[in-house]
C-alpha cells in the first residue's frame, strides 16, 4: 500500500512539472531573431507589439524563432519552417492555366516600379510566354498587412494556409505592363481558376 502511494506521489510531481514548465514555455516571452530591412524589421516589431505578443529580439545564435524578410521565410525552434510564397511548381502551373499552353517561370522580375516593391519582388515573375506575372496571396494593397499577419498567426502556432512548407491560399493574378491588372483568381485547394473579363475584349 505504501509502494502504491509513493508511485502515485512521484506521477503527480512529475505531472505537476510538466504542466509548469508548459505553462512558462507558452507564456514566456519568445526569443526572435529578425533579418531583413531594418525599415521593415521596425514594422514589425511594432505590429507585433500591437497585437499583444510576448517576445524579446535577441541573437541568431540564442533564437527559437527566426524570422527572415528578405526572403519571406520563419523557421521554428522545434524544426517547422514556413515559406510565406507559393512553391515554384504552383506558380507554373497557374501560369500554364493562364496562358493555356506550356508557360514557364524564367525568373523574378524586379524590373518594374512598384509600391512597397520590398514584399511585392517575391511575387513578380518574367515567363517564358513573355509575359509578366505577379501572383498575391492578397488584393495588391494588402500584401504588408498579410505577411504580418501570416507571421504572427505562425507565432502563435496557427499555420492554416500552409501545406510542404508553402501557402496554398487564394491566389490573385495580375498581369504587368507600364502598370498593374487583376486578370484572374485561383483556388489551389479547389483548383478553380476565375478568369476577370477584360472590358475591351
Amino acid at each position: 500500500m505504501i509502494k502504491i502511494s509513493r508511485n502515485w506521489f512521484f506521477i503527480f510531481i512529475i505531472s505537476a512539472f510538466i504542466i509548469v514548465a508548459l505553462y512558462f514555455n507558452f507564456n514566456s516571452a519568445k526569443k526572435i531573431y529578425i533579418k531583413g530591412d531594418n525599415y521593415y524589421v521596425g514594422k514589425l516589431i511594432d505590429y507585433l507589439n500591437l497585437n499583444g505578443y510576448k517576445f524579446k529580439i535577441v541573437d541568431v545564435k540564442k533564437a527559437n524563432v527566426v524570422i527572415d524578410l528578405d526572403n519571406l521565410e520563419v523557421s521554428l525552434y522545434n524544426g517547422m519552417h514556413f515559406n510565406i510564397k507559393y512553391s515554384e511548381k504552383l506558380i507554373n502551373k497557374v501560369i500554364s492555366l493562364i496562358e493555356n499552353r506550356n508557360c514557364k517561370v524564367l525568373s523574378k522580375n524586379d524590373d518594374f516600379y512598384l509600391k512597397n516593391q520590398y514584399f511585392y519582388k517575391h511575387f513578380t515573375f518574367e515567363t517564358s510566354c513573355g509575359i509578366n506575372i505577379m501572383i498575391l496571396p492578397e488584393m495588391y494593397e494588402n500584401v504588408e498587412k498579410l505577411v504580418f499577419r501570416t507571421i504572427l498567426n505562425i507565432l502563435k502556432g496557427n499555420y492554416q494556409g500552409f501545406e510542404n512548407e508553402y501557402f496554398v491560399n487564394k491566389m490573385y493574378i495580375y498581369r504587368l505592363y507600364d502598370n498593374w491588372e487583376l486578370i484572374a483568381t485561383y483556388e489551389p485547394t479547389l483548383e478553380i481558376l476565375e478568369l476577370i473579363a477584360d472590358e475591351k475584349n
